[in-house]
């Protein structure tokens, strides 16, 4: 019965096959990968990465504070109008026009309200379509790193793989932001990276000629 050929090696399996030290393999130059279980997103998608709606929760909070201002402010005037409320002495009975300035106000506020909820809705929503479970390339830099040290800080970018399996909303190859892994590491070693056996089998194709 033929024996089924592995789709990875792992540093010291590929050691071993080709009779070099981890280090050796590490120097060389060959693509390595390393698990992730977490949220991926492309370098340049600001807007979805970790604290990309900034700004807009800023404004959302702002309108909220203003919002609840100008409604209270609205209905005391509104019971003042009617005879229901005495204003305080640090409040001055508004005219008509007043009125309908400050109404236009919070009907402005209300719909920016409700526009950035729905918004930052959807992209908590969409964040979570990002969720990658498999292999990501490690950078040259992050190698070099477990070259000299034997480990080095769990990554927050690696680059998706060139593979059928990659993320079909990024781009192989593409440079990623690595985020909420599970379960949280927080180092990446040599044990942890795996050579795709396709990239083996091209390095001992090339050997040869």
């Amino acid at each position: 019965m033929p024996i089924i050929e592995p789709v990875t090696l792992t540093l010291a399996e590929l050691a071993s096959r080709w009779n070099k030290t981890s280090s050796q393999l590490l120097e060389q130059g060959l693509p390595m990968y390393f698990y992730f279980d977490g949220l991926v997103f492309d370098f340049s998608d600001k807007w979805h990465r970790a604290n990309g709606d900034v700004k807009e929760q800023q404004d959302l909070e702002a309108h909220q504070l203003r919002l609840s201002t100008v409604d209270l402010d609205l209905q005391r005037q509104g019971l003042h109008k009617r005879g229901l409320l005495k204003l305080t002495q640090w409040e001055d009975a508004l005219s008509d026009d007043e009125l309908r300035k400050l109404q236009a106000e919070s009907d402005r506020l209300h719909k920016e309200v409700e526009r950035l909820t729905a918004l930052l809705k959807e992209r908590n929503e969409e964040r979570q379509r990002h969720v990658r479970n498999g292999l990501l390339r490690a950078a040259p830099r992050t190698l070099r790193d477990i070259a000299q040290h034997g480990e080095t800080r769990f990554p927050q970018f690696a680059f998706m793989p060139n593979s059928p399996g990659a993320n079909e909303k990024i781009a192989a190859g593409a440079v990623v932001a690595l985020e909420d892994g599970f379960p949280v590491k927080a180092l990446l070693a040599e044990a942890d990276l795996v050579i795709a056996m396709v990239d083996v089998r091209a390095a001992e194709a090339s050997a040869k000629t």
